[in-house]
């Protein structure tokens, strides 16, 4: 250590033992800031002859005392109960808006429409006979939405048996492509769930839908149950989209299994 940086150091530490319980950051820019002036001054005196070690011996003291210096700056900074508490109340108010934040979220019903754009729906319903489940999560872009096909199942049910003997239901769901955005709220229904000879369980116009019942959701996220009646030997059925021109076909294959009671 040369001269020149034994008097700036030894200065600021001076200061800095009688300015209080400082954080690291703080008495980092303490120290920063006092170098800069002795480095001014020094400067200033070389341009007017001074040896360099003399003129930072000179500089340091046209500081004035450390000491005091350093008693002034303990009013300016406080003492460490008031940095603590200053850190506490920082944490405490970030804690306070994460809660107030999830709140929010909570009660706007984005926490759900969130939680139902990563959860897969699983297959539901009563069967008689359960050929096979399914739970695929294929997405389908159809505008500014997403369909996804959260699960498939297919046997013989023990409920709403006027919709046939045999059949498949697909559970969808429906988002915005956006986190957060709009979905068309009778996007998921107005689609037609066809077996293998492009049959829908609801033809005619008196049903305002092709093979939904109905379906539910929010602003955000929609869920929609399709049934098409299929024989014991149907592989697949088609989910079909038919809007504005445009036709979407997306081919779905039924699972099977042991079947189960």
């Amino acid at each position: 250590m040369n001269e020149k940086e034994y008097y700036v150091n030894a200065y600021c530490s001076r200061v800095l033992s009688q300015a209080g319980r400082l954080t690291r950051s703080e008495a980092d820019d303490l120290r920063a800031e006092l170098s800069g002036h002795i480095e001014d001054h020094a400067e200033a005196l070389t341009e007017h002859g001074y040896e360099e070690d003399a003129a930072y011996e000179r500089a340091v003291t046209l500081m004035g005392d450390p000491e005091e210096t350093g008693r002034a700056l303990r009013a300016q900074y406080g003492g460490w109960w008031l940095v603590a508490v200053q850190r506490a109340a920082r944490i405490l108010t970030a804690l306070l808006c994460v809660m107030i934040a999830g709140l929010i979220v909570k009660s706007s019903g984005l926490y759900g429409a969130i939680r139902d754009r990563i959860t897969v729906q699983k297959p539901s319903g009563s069967w008689e006979e359960l050929w096979g489940a399914d739970t695929p999560g294929t997405r389908i872009a159809i505008g500014d939405d997403i369909v996804r096909i959260d699960a498939v199942a297919c046997g013989v049910p023990s409920t709403q048996k006027q919709l046939g003997e045999y059949q498949a239901v697909v559970e969808l769901t429906g988002f915005d492509r956006i986190p957060g955005g709009v979905v068309y709220a009778r996007l998921l229904e107005s689609l037609r769930l066809e077996n293998e000879r492009g049959e829908a369980i609801f033809e005619g116009e008196e049903y305002p839908y092709p093979s939904s019942l109905s379906g539910s959701g929010t602003l955000w996220v929609h869920t929609a149950r399709h049934y098409a009646s299929i024989e014991p030997d149907d592989t697949y059925v088609t989910l079909v989209y038919e809007r504005f021109g445009e036709r979407i076909e997306t081919r779905i294959e039924l699972p099977r299994g042991e079947v189960q009671p």
